[in-house]
C-alpha cells in the first residue's frame, strides 16, 4: 500500500504505484452510469473458432460501429466546474451513483471491468490531484479498453476514443504542470458486450516524484481509511478450497476497533448474495459461515465497510465444498443410481436456473418454485442475453416432459412458446443483441435449439427470421452435419476445457434424446463417448486436472465444483458429486457413458498412462498427459510461442484437486481481476513448452510493455505434508508423490496477501522454468528426490532461453526458443495422433538407486 499520512489536512496523500513509469492508480471515481442501448438490427458473418487464434476482435457486433460513430460526434464536457466531495450523487439518464473513493489493491488500471448480457452504455467520471514539484512539460502515458476524455486544470487536453472491444490501446499526452497542484478530471465510457475490460491507466514517463491527493472530508479521517485498507490488504483465506467445514477470513493485521462488514457474495452464473458480519475489535478471524450453508461452488466474496462518505471494498474468491450430498459407495452404485443423487443434489442446492427448476420438479420440489425460476429465465432468452442459449436448449425437453403434466397454466406455455418463436437463432439473423455465437459450444447450442425448435413448431412462423419451424429444422439439420464432420475431425478447439465440456453436452444429450434425424442422434452419441474418452484419460481421481484451451481461476482452483467433475462422477464413481446445473439434461438421460472406460479412471502402483491427441483446426494443439497413480502432468507443445495469449492453460501438475501445480505469466497484476488472461488463468505471453513424461520446460519471453515483469507458480504449501526450498529449487511431498518447480531467475513465496503461502514468483520478462514430478517407485524417498534435483547436472540460460537437464530418469533432456524438445538425442514430436489420440499404457521403470 502506498498511502503516507498528511497531519492537518482534509486528504490522503498516495504515492504513485512504481511500475516502469509512475501509475496514477489513485482516483476519486462516480461509480458507473450506465443505459441498456439498441442499435439498427443486423446480420453478421464468420468462422467458429477463429477467433481462438486470430483474437475475438475480428468479429466485431455492428453496434459498437453505431456506438463509436455516435460517440465519435459528441465529445463529452468538464463534468464539474468545482472538485467533487465523497458522497456526492452523480445523475445521468435514469442511473445515479455517488463519488467514492477508488482502492486498486495493487492494480495498475483504474477498473471495473465484468460481463453485461445486454448492450449497455457504460461512463464514469473520475478526479484526482497530483503535486508536481515544479512546473514543467510532463509526458503521459495514456492507455485504455473504452475511451478517455481528459482535463487539466479545468483545459481539455486530449479525447482519446479507440473504442476496440477489449483491447488496450495506447497514447501519450503532453501536458503543462504546474508547481504544486494540478487537477485531472476524467470522463471514461464504452460499450459493454458480454466479457467487458474497462479501464484506463495513467502513467507519468518523467523523472520528478509526484505525490497523488484525494479530498477527503471531516467524516473520513485519513488515518481510519488507511487502516482498514491495510486491514484488508493483508486478509486472506488461508486454503483456497474449504469442504465441510467452518470459512474464516484472517486478517493479519487486524483492526483496533470493530468493523460491520457488508458482504455480498456470488458465483460465474448466480446473482449476488448479501449478510452482515462484524469483526470485533483486535480480532483476526472473520467466520463467513460453514461450507454447508453454500452450494458446491467458486465464491467471490467481497467486502466492504464505510467510513463516513467513503467505502472500502475487496474482493475474494474461494471454492466451498460440503459432501452432504456425496455417498459413502460411489463405485459400487449404478450410474443410474449415481444419476439420481446428482439431480437431487442439483435440486437442493443448485444455482436459480431453467436447469435447477427442472432439477426441482423432477425430485419433487414445489411447481411454483420452478414456475418463477423458469419465467426469469425466459425472461434472459427474451432479452436475448449473452448465454441465453445456455437455457433455452433445456426449454424443448421440459416442453416435452411437462406440457400435458397440469402443473402450469396455459398462460405460462404461451409465454414459453413465443419465447422460443421470437429468439434470434444465428448470426445470419438481424440482432442488436451481443451474444457470443462464434466458439464452438456456443454454436452447438444455438444450432441445437434451432432444430428443436423447428421440430416442436414445423408450422409456425418465426418471427425473427420469418421463417416456418420446418425451413428451421431443414436449415439447423444441415449446420449441425457440418458441426459434428469439424468436431470428428479436429476434436476440441477448446481443448479439455472444464467450463466448457459440460456445455458441449448440454448440447449433444438434447440431440441423443431429442432430434428426429437418427444420423444426429447418432453422432451426438459418438461425440459423447469420445468426450468421456478425453476425460476418462486425462483425469486424475475423478478430476480433470490439465492443459486447457480456455481456464477461469473458477475451474483451475474449483475441482470439486467443475462440471466436469460431476460428470465423471456419474459415469464412474469416482471423484465428487456437484451441485452443476448445466449436467441436469444428462442426468435425465438413458445415456450411459462407455463403462469399459472405468479401467482408466484409476492406475495401479506399477502402471503409466500417456495420452496424446491433436486438437483444433489443423491439430494446432499438440497436447500430451502423463498419468500415474500419484500424479497427472498435462501440457500443450509449443504453442504461439512469445505471442499474446488469452485464456490458454499451458502447462499442469496435480496430486490431488487440491495439490496442484502451474506455471503462468500473469495477464494482469490484480489478484481477483476479470481479464482473459487473468492474473493465474491464462498467460500474458505464452511461454514454449515442453513435457517428457514427469518433467516439464517452460521458456518465456515476455514483451517490455507488459506490466507483469516477472512470471509465477501457483504451489500451495498447505495441500502438501512438507515443503523445502534450495535456492532456485521448491519442493513439496504429499502421500509419497513429490514436486518441484525451478526457476532461472530465482523463487521467492508470498508471504502476505491473497496469495499467502501459494504463490512461488520470479523476476524477468525472459525465464526458464522447470516442472517436475514423482513419487517413492521412482526415488527411495523425499529427500533423496531433492538431492538428484538440486545436484543433477543443469545448464540453463534465460539470455537465449535454452536449457539442458541430465535428468536421473530419463537422461539428457534439451529444449531451446528455436530448438526442439530432446531426449537422448532423440527429437520428441506429437504427431499422426488426430483428435481421437493416442492412447499408451504400460508398467513404469524401476526405482532410480
Amino acid at each position: 500500500m502506498n498511502m503516507k499520512m498528511t497531519t492537518g489536512s482534509h486528504y490522503a496523500a498516495y504515492s504513485p504505484l512504481n511500475l516502469q513509469n509512475q501509475v496514477i492508480n489513485r482516483w476519486l471515481v462516480s461509480g458507473i452510469l450506465t443505459r441498456n442501448v439498441r442499435f439498427e438490427p443486423m446480420t453478421m458473418e464468420g468462422d467458429i473458432n477463429d477467433w481462438l487464434i486470430k483474437g475475438f476482435s475480428i468479429h466485431e457486433n455492428p453496434c459498437r460501429k453505431e456506438f463509436v460513430e455516435a460517440r465519435r460526434e459528441a465529445k463529452p464536457e468538464l463534468p464539474l466546474s468545482n472538485p467533487p466531495s465523497l458522497g456526492d450523487t452523480v445523475r445521468m439518464w435514469d442511473s445515479e451513483s455517488k463519488w467514492d473513493l477508488y482502492f486498486p489493491w495493487g492494480n495498475s488500471r483504474v477498473e471495473e471491468s465484468g460481463f453485461y448480457y445486454v448492450p449497455t452504455h457504460m461512463l464514469r467520471y473520475a478526479y484526482t490531484v497530483i503535486v508536481s514539484p515544479q512546473a514543467h512539460k510532463a509526458v503521459f502515458n495514456l492507455k485504455t479498453c473504452g475511451g478517455v476524455a481528459l482535463w487539466v486544470n479545468g483545459r481539455p487536453v486530449c479525447d482519446f476514443t479507440p473504442f476496440t472491444r477489449n483491447i488496450e490501446q495506447k497514447t501519450q499526452v503532453e501536458i503543462e504542470l504546474q508547481e504544486g497542484e494540478n487537477e485531472f478530471f476524467i470522463c471514461h465510457e464504452d460499450l459493454a458486450e458480454r466479457d467487458t475490460l474497462y479501464h484506463y491507466t495513467l502513467e507519468y514517463t518523467g523523472a520528478e516524484s509526484l505525490e497523488i491527493r484525494l479530498p477527503l472530508t471531516e467524516t473520513e479521517p485519513a488515518q481510519a481509511v488507511m487502516g482498514i485498507e491495510a486491514a484488508l490488504e493483508q486478509a486472506y483465506f488461508p486454503k483456497d478450497s474449504v469442504t465441510d467445514d467452518e470459512i474464516h477470513l484472517v486478517f493479519e493485521q487486524p483492526y483496533s476497533s470493530e468493523i460491520t462488514f457488508d458482504v455480498s457474495f456470488s458465483s460465474f452464473f448466480s446473482g449476488k448474495y448479501s449478510m452482515e458480519r462484524k469483526l470485533e475489535a483486535g480480532q483476526q478471524r472473520l467466520s463467513l459461515g460453514h461450507t454447508s450453508d453454500y452450494s458446491i461452488d467458486y465464491k467471490y466474496f467481497e467486502l466492504s465497510t464505510r467510513i463516513g462518505h467513503a467505502t472500502v471494498r475487496k474482493l475474494f474468491g474461494i471454492e466451498l465444498h460440503n459432501s452432504r450430498f456425496q455417498p459413502q459407495n460411489s463405485l459400487a452404485m449404478t450410474v443410474e443410481e449415481r444419476k439420481q443423487v446428482a439431480l437431487e443434489c442439483v435440486a437442493a442446492l443448485g444455482i436459480p436456473n431453467i436447469h435447477t427448476a427442472i432439477a426441482k420438479l423432477q425430485t419433487g420440489g414445489d411447481p411454483e418454485q420452478s414456475r418463477a425460476m423458469i419465467l426469469n429465465g425466459l425472461t434472459g432468452i427474451q432479452e436475448r442475453r449473452d448465454c441465453a442459449d445456455f437455457y433455452l436448449i433445456a426449454i424443448f425437453r421440459f416442453w416435452r416432459d411437462y406440457r400435458d403434466s397440469g402443473l402450469f397454466d396455459d398462460d405460462f406455455w404461451r409465454q414459453v412458446k413465443e419465447t422460443i418463436l421470437g429468439f434470434r437463432y444465428w448470426i445470419d439473423e438481424p440482432g442488436d443483441d451481443v451474444m457470443w455465437f462464434f466458439s464452438e459450444n456456443h454454436a452447438l447450442l444455438f444450432h441445437s435449439c434451432q432444430l428443436l425448435a423447428g421440430q416442436l413448431f414445423p408450422e409456425d412462423k418465426f418471427t425473427n427470421s420469418g421463417e416456418t419451424g420446418a425451413e428451421r429444422q431443414a436449415k439447423a439439420e444441415k449446420q449441425l452435419i457440418g458441426w459434428f464432420e469439424r468436431f470428428m475431425e479436429e476434436g476440441l478447439a477448446e481443448w479439455n476445457s472444464s467450463a466448457y465440456i459440460p456445455i458441449d453436452f448440454l448440447g449433444l444429450i438434447q440431440l441423443y434424446d431429442l432430434a428426429e434425424l437418427p444420423v444426429l442422434r447418432e453422432q451426438a452419441k459418438k461425440a459423447m463417448d469420445l468426450l468421456y474418452i478425453y476425460m476418462t484419460a486425462e483425469a486424475h481421481q475423478g478430476y480433470l486436472t490439465s492443459t486447457f484451451g480456455r481456464s477461469y481461476e473458477k475451474e483451475l482452483i474449483g475441482n470439486h465444483a467443475a462440471g466436469t467433475t460431476s460428470l465423471i462422477w456419474v459415469g464412474y464413481g469416482t471423484g465428487n458429486v456437484n451441485s452443476t446445473s448445466f449436467n441436469v439434461s444428462l442426468y435425465l438421460s438413458d445415456y450411459v457413458p462407455p463403462q469399459e472406460l472405468g479401467e482408466l479412471t484409476g492406475l495401479s502402483a506399477e502402471n503409466e498412462l500417456e495420452f496424446e491427441l491433436e486438437q483444433g483446426k489443423d491439430g494446432y494443439a499438440k497436447l500430451i498427459h502423463y498419468r500415474t497413480h500419484s500424479f497427472v502432468m498435462s501440457s500443450i507443445a509449443d504453442f504461439r510461442a512469445g505471442l499474446k495469449g488469452y485464456q490458454e492453460h499451458v502447462l499442469h501438475l496435480a496430486f490431488s484437486p487440491v495439490a496442484q501445480v502451474w506455471v503462468n505469466h500473469p495477464g494482469e497484476i490484480y489478484a481477483h481481476g476479470s481479464g482473459r488472461p487473468c492474473f493465474w488463468a491464462g498467460n500474458g505471453y505464452l511461454p514454449k513448452a515442453a513435457q517428457y513424461k514427469g518433467l516439464g520446460m517452460l521458456l518465456f519471453d515476455i514483451d517490455p510493455d507488459h506490466d507483469a515483469d516477472y512470471t509465477h507458480a501457483y504451489f500451495p504449501a498447505y495441500a502438501f505434508t512438507r515443503v523445502e526450498s534450495r535456492g532456485s529449487w521448491f519442493f513439496g511431498e504429499r502421500e509419497g508423490a513429490y514436486a518441484a518447480v525451478y526457476a532461472a531467475g530465482g523463487l521467492e513465496l508470498t508471504t502476505t496477501g491473497v496469495n499467502r503461502g501459494r504463490e512461488l514468483t520470479s523476476k524477468g520478462r525472459r525465464n526458464v522454468w522447470l516442472v517436475v514430478a514423482s513419487d517413492d517407485r521412482e526415488f527411495r524417498s523425499f529427500d533423496q528426490f531433492i538431492e538428484s534435483m538440486v545436484t543433477m547436472p543443469l545448464e540453463v540460460s534465460a539470455e537465449t532461453l535454452q536449457v539442458r537437464v541430465e535428468d536421473p530418469r530419463y537422461g539428457d533432456v534439451r529444449l531451446g526458443w528455436k530448438e526442439p524438445l530432446t531426449v537422448n538425442g532423440e527429437t520428441v514430436q506429437i504427431r499422426d495422433c488426430g483428435g481421437e489420440g493416442r492412447l499408451t499404457r504400460k508398467v513404469r521403470e524401476a526405482a532410480v538407486q
